[in-house]
Formats: C-alpha cells, sequence, structure tokens
C-alpha cells in the first residue's frame, strides 16, 4: 500500500514540531516505563493529602505559592498544578489526584488567609466577569454582580475544612511565613559619626 503525499506532509509536520507519532508510546522499552505508568507510591488520601501539605508548606514552597496567590493566580490552577506534578512523578494515580482536589485548595485558601493575600478561587469565572458587553443595560449588569456574589458564596461554603485531618490543621497553624520583600521596614538609628545629619 503506498503512503500518500498528505500523510508524509503530515507525519514530517510532526516530526518538525516535535509532535511524537501516533503509537509512539507503543514502542517505548517496558522495562523503563514513565513514572505514571509504575504503581503509585500513594494509595491513601490521607497519607497522600499529609504528604501535599508537607510539600506546600515548606518555606521555599509557601513562599512561591503565596506570591503566585497574591499575583492572581487561582487557587484552582495552583492546586492542579501540584497535583498534576504529584502523578507525573508517580505519586499517585488519577483517581486520588481528584480526591485530592478538594483539600488541597482549602490548604491553598488556608495559607492565604493566614498571609492575608486575597485570593481568587476560578481564574475562568473572573475572565466572565470581564467579557461583559458594556453596550448591554446597566440594570442587568447590576443583577448580575448580585447573582455573582451569591454563587461566590456558595461556591466557597461548598470547600467542607472537615475534610482536613487534624495533623494537617496543625501544621497550618504552624506554619512561619516570612516578611515580604515589599514590607516596610524600620531603619535603626546609626551610632556612628558618618550616620548622623
Amino acid at each position: 500500500m503506498a503512503t500518500s503525499e498528505q500523510a508524509m506532509q503530515f507525519m514530517q509536520q510532526g516530526l518538525e514540531t516535535g509532535k511524537s507519532i501516533p503509537g509512539q508510546s507503543l514502542t517505548n522499552d517496558p522495562e523503563q516505563p514513565y513514572n505514571w505508568e509504575k504503581p503509585s507510591e500513594f494509595t491513601n488520601s490521607k497519607e497522600a493529602m499529609l504528604y501535599v501539605f508537607e510539600t506546600l508548606t515548606t518555606p521555599e514552597s509557601a513562599e512561591n505559592t503565596l506570591m503566585s496567590i497574591g499575583n492572581g493566580i487561582s487557587i484552582i490552577d495552583i492546586a492542579s498544578i501540584v497535583l498534576y506534578s504529584g502523578f507525573l512523578e508517580g505519586k499517585w494515580n488519577p483517581d486520588l489526584m481528584a480526591l485530592l482536589m478538594e483539600p488541597t485548595m482549602y490548604m491553598l485558601i488556608a495559607l492565604a488567609e493566614k498571609a492575608d493575600i486575597v485570593y481568587v478561587l476560578d481564574s475562568q469565572k473572573e475572565k466572565d466577569d470581564e467579557e461583559i458587553d458594556s453596550n448591554k443595560t446597566l440594570n442587568a449588569y447590576t443583577k448580575g454582580i448580585g447573582a455573582l456574589e451569591e454563587i461566590k458564596k456558595q461556591a466557597v461554603g461548598k470547600i467542607n475544612p472537615q475534610v482536613v485531618p487534624a495533623e494537617v490543621r496543625e501544621i497550618i497553624e504552624d506554619v512561619n511565613l516570612s516578611p515580604s520583600l515589599l514590607e516596610k521596614i524600620e531603619k535603626e538609628k546609626s551610632t556612628s559619626l558618618l550616620g548622623r545629619g
């Protein structure tokens, strides 16, 4: 059977852009599987939850996470990135990843509230709010704002803090956040002769 010119161009474009050839994963060496193809490191949701929380509360990770939240990255997006990275590393399977979503979001919200950072639950809702046509009537817009506030209250109310074990709540309380780099620092009065004005 002859390969058509169109099929050859399709394969060439795929190779040039770095896309894998259809069926390429079936040719991988079975002795060297990807991490997500191996048995998961965690199968118990409580153990996996504790691992996620310990990871998020390390000083470097907490600072980067809080900086992202402060820059407007939504809680859902950050939780998705954290959990998907764990899946790629072979920490858990997709089912356990879905079970960890709500507690991870709660943990991120708790960290943001402890650091007094305003957070966004879902960036898509914020984008939808910005895309409202300005030519529509003002009355419809004000009614929409009221309805949106009600939806936000309901969404926040669905996050149940009871899904997080007591050990994890203790970890949240024990997290020490370093002061912000933008925070004003009081200068000490200099006692040197050059420091006097």
